[in-house]
């Protein structure tokens, strides 16, 4: 089946951009860890601008994806442990949804070729 593409529009590029070229910056002057922080921030940006655009394989992902990043980034601030042990379980949890996404176009691959 046809699939619609996720894309971002040229004004929520520009913005995503922006928070990344400006965090960047600042990052010059504070501490290493903040970086952390920003990236964190940015992919709940993006994950934002993508959620207002069609994401039917991943919506329900994403959504969920969003609220944890938008809660756990904040730890930096009093549990940095906590915060640390969250950004190693992250990635983790992408990939998964990463593999899901590639195995079912893989069993549509295979169920065309039948």
């Amino acid at each position: 089946p046809a699939r619609k593409s996720c894309a971002l529009t040229e004004e929520q590029a520009l913005q995503l951009i922006a928070f990344l070229t400006s965090a960047a910056e600042i990052s010059i002057h504070e501490p290493t860890y903040y970086g952390t922080f920003r990236l964190t921030d940015a992919a709940s940006r993006m994950i934002g601008f993508m959620l207002e655009n069609e994401t039917p394989r991943t919506g329900t992902f994403l959504r969920e994806l969003k609220v944890e990043l938008d809660t756990k980034k904040v730890w930096m601030m009093w549990d940095r442990e906590a915060y640390f042990d969250f950004l190693r379980a992250v990635p983790g949890k992408v990939a998964n949804e990463v593999k899901r996404i590639a195995d079912e176009d893989a069993a549509g691959r295979e169920e065309g070729a039948s």
